[in-house]
This record gives structure tokens, C-alpha cells and sequence, in this order.
């Protein structure tokens, strides 16, 4: 074998082992540091979809739409993601379980944590189908839950009561704790539902998912002077966006918005510092 047949060789294998290593971080492109916190918000319309990566452990709250639920799944299978460690569906409304019988029929579901009551409408049923189909039992949330992920807490929190007049009020709450920084996710909460909040609720937040796609109500203002965000998220659509009321409070809290209907966004944490990309 010749000198040149050999060096030929060589840089063959180093192209390959290259273009290997690219494809690889390609692929794993959506939680990169290892000590990093990545939440997503999809740009699914007015729904909620939040992909939430742990080093290598995934949460979602939420599946946006129906239309939403393909684009959703090739994303997450674009990332090598085969699992949820949690899929935490906050109400049965459509736009934010519309998804959850694609996400349960791709994906293993390590658990599911769900409000306890039921919903009549199509999705709900397909909902049911799924998880028939999957064998998989639901935790219906009664009382508030905690658990940890590596240096990650994740709170999750019921409704209080057994009935509500709204069913935007059964909504499950979420918390993120990692090290200095704290996210909110609100579902689609309502005035009865933020007023059970505020009363066990005694710390701030740096991030808050901003409740029922920036709805105004009554306690809207009592959130925001309660929880301090320095950001908040809103999960919108072009054709309905927040209310004009919720942008004048957060901004006289001097809260920075970010909304999904410019598209998706990537909040990347290391527990000191936040950055927010859209």
C-alpha cells in the first residue's frame, strides 16, 4: 500500500468521524450544556405546548391544537427525543390537550398527571382512546406533588376544589425551581384559581407563563405585583392576541413579554443567569 493510498485513507476516516460528531450534536441540538435548563414554548397558535429538558429528561405541559400535533411530534423525534419523564396536561380544554393522543402514541409516557374531571368533546375522546390503547394510568392530581430531576424541583399543583364554574379553573399549576431562578406556569387559570394560588403562594418567579393566553380578569394585577416576574410568556395567536389591559399591567411592573404568536421561545437557564431567544 502505497504512502498516498494511506494518507487517502486517513483523511477519509477523520471526515467521516466529523461529520459523525456534527450530526450527533445536529440531532441533539435542543439541550446541548450539560448543566442547562432549555424550555420551549411552541408557536402553536392560541394554545400551550412547553417542552421543558433536563440534561437528557424531558417534561411537556401541554400538546397545543390538534392541527399542531404532527409538527410537534416530527420536532420532538428530529431531537432523538423518545420519552417524557412527565407529560402534565393542565385542563382538557382542545388547545392544550389536542396533541396529547399523537404525543401518547409516538412517545413513552414515564407518567401522566392530569386535573380529575372529564371533558365532552372530540379531543377529549381521542385523548381517551390513547391512553386506553397505551395502557397507560393517569394520575388524576389531588394533592400538590414534587420531585426533582438532578438539581431541578418541578411543583405540581392541583386545583383545590372538586367543582368549578369555569373549567379554565381546574387548571394544574406548575412550578420550576433550579438553583436562583424559578419559572410559573399557570394553564389557563382564572380568578377563582390565581385567588387559591396567591393565598399559598409566598415567593417571586423570573419567568412566568402568563395565565389563559393574556386574558385579563380581576386578579391579573394581583398576580404580577404577587409573583414579581422580571418576563413573562404568552402563548397567542395573531388573531387573538392579550388583551391590551394584561400588557399595560406587566408593563407597569416592568415585566419584559415575550409572545409565541412571533414564534417559538427558547429560554436556556444555568440556574444564575436566563436567557430568552425567539
Amino acid at each position: 500500500m502505497t504512502k498516498r493510498l494511506l494518507l487517502l485513507i486517513l483523511n477519509i476516516v477523520i471526515v467521516c468521524m466529523f461529520i459523525g460528531c456534527y450530526s450527533s450534536k445536529q440531532y441533539n441540538n435542543y439541550n446541548q450544556a450539560n448543566d442547562e435548563l432549555i424550555i420551549k414554548f411552541f408557536d402553536a397558535g392560541k394554545a400551550d405546548c412547553i417542552l421543558i429538558g433536563i440534561q437528557d429528561k424531558y417534561i411537556m405541559i401541554d400538546t397545543g391544537l390538534d392541527k399542531n400535533k404532527n409538527e410537534i411530534s416530527t420536532y420532538l423525534k428530529s431531537q432523538g427525543i423518545d420519552s417524557l419523564e412527565y407529560l402534565i396536561l393542565t385542563h382538557m380544554d382542545k388547545d392544550h390537550i389536542g396533541g396529547a393522543d399523537e404525543i401518547i402514541n409516538k412517545f413513552k409516557i414515564n407518567n401522566l398527571i392530569q386535573p380529575d374531571y372529564k371533558k365532552e368533546s372530540n379531543q377529549y375522546e381521542e385523548y381517551e382512546e390513547a391512553i386506553e390503547k397505551s395502557n397507560i394510568q393517569p394520575t388524576l392530581l389531588h394533592e400538590e406533588i414534587s420531585v426533582k430531576i438532578d438539581d431541578v424541583e418541578i411543583k405540581i399543583c392541583p386545583p383545590k376544589k372538586d367543582e368549578y364554574k369555569k373549567s379554565n379553573d381546574y387548571s394544574i399549576i406548575v412550578e420550576i425551581n433550579y438553583k436562583d431562578k424559578s419559572f410559573l406556569f399557570m394553564g389557563d387559570a382564572e380568578e377563582e384559581r390565581i385567588k387559591e394560588f396567591l393565598k399559598y403562594n409566598k415567593k417571586y418567579f423570573s419567568v412566568i407563563k402568563m395565565p389563559h393566553h393574556g386574558r385579563v380578569n380581576n386578579m391579573t394585577e394581583n398576580l404580577i405585583e404577587n409573583t414579581k416576574p422580571q418576563y413573562s410568556i404568552i402563548t397567542s395567536s395573531k388573531e387573538e392576541t392579550a388583551d391590551d389591559k394584561t400588557i399595560l399591567i406587566l408593563e407597569k411592573y416592568n415585566v419584559k413579554n415575550y409572545f409565541t404568536e412571533n414564534g417559538d421561545i427558547t429560554i436556556k437557564s444555568d440556574g444564575k443567569d436566563i436567557s430568552i431567544s425567539q
